[in-house]
């Protein structure tokens, strides 16, 4: 673009999150080809504009998309959920490797909540097609009472949970602006845990904690996501009435810094400013 069409202004939405992971080399890389950056989290706008850049945020999209979510009740009745039933939603993979490093840890903690509350059900959403059989295989291994759905119902799943335990990512955000409580987790191998544990420059990875950079969620990431840990954090969660109120408190907070509905509308202004008169 920059060599073939140099006039052209370049507008860059939605960046890498380089403000969490990067170097400073790409951080530049990034404001070389931007003549504007539309930022989605205010840290982030923050950090650009400290590097030099010309930023404006414009708030997280998802506050567009999930400005009127589902209820509980809507979405139970629609997945025929009887009201009184104690569900649990699974978000373990929407990659390949997500299957061999998370899902089997989030799913021994399944069978380790299932053994202590016998009348816990779970839901798990299979995010690509090519996932059921493996996603299957391993909920039967471990003896799930669980009920896999399709992508197209995974907002229901999540609407319809007293409890959502998912991988780290924008889903968790999807679930906060669904006011459902939820336990974040995370590995990869042993080799990439430690190459990224020297480079994630921030305390959090949750987007949901980044937004207002204090924790929100619980995190366990890596060597601290085990069946044990990540079953123990969820049932306090599931049964613990207090705990439920101070994270939904939090996710009030958070949407503040999520900016207001109409985000889609500021990105799109914003790029029509730079249009040549």
């Amino acid at each position: 673009m920059r060599e073939h069409l140099p006039q052209t202004p370049i507008a860059y939405y939605i960046a890498p999150q380089q403000w969490v992971f990067s170097t400073k080399r790409d951080t530049q890389n990034i404001l070389d080809i931007s003549d504007k950056l539309l930022a989605i989290f205010p840290d982030e706008a923050t950090y650009y504009e400290q590097a030099g850049g010309n930023v404006r945020w414009v708030g997280h999209p998802l506050m567009d998309i999930l400005a009127d979510p589902m209820t509980k009740v809507q979405a139970r009745s629609e997945l025929k959920i009887t009201e009184d039933a104690q569900i649990v939603t699974l978000l373990p993979a929407s990659r390949k490797q997500e299957l061999r490093y998370i899902m089997p840890v989030m799913f021994e903690a399944a069978a380790y909540m299932q053994a202590k509350q016998p009348k816990v059900r779970f839901l798990i959403p299979v995010s690509l097609p090519d996932f059921r059989d493996e996603i299957l295989a391993a909920a039967d291994t471990y003896e799930l009472n669980a009920r896999l759905l399709d992508k197209a119902d995974g907002q229901r799943a999540i609407a319809a949970a007293d409890l959502v335990i998912n991988k780290s990512g924008t889903a968790n955000l999807e679930v906060a602006l669904m006011d459902v409580p939820q336990v974040v987790m995370y590995r990869l191998s042993n080799l990439t845990g430690i190459v990224a544990k020297l480079i994630v420059k921030t305390e959090f990875v949750s987007p949901v904690n980044l937004m207002e950079n204090q924790s929100i969620v619980p995190e366990l990431l890596q060597w601290d996501a085990t069946p044990e840990s990540v079953s123990q954090v969820s049932l306090e969660l599931l049964t613990d009435e207090d705990k439920r109120r101070e994270m939904l408190a939090g996710y009030a907070q958070m949407r503040q810094a999520m900016g207001e509905v109409g985000v889609c509308d500021r990105a799109a202004n914003e790029i029509l400013d730079m249009l040549p008169d």
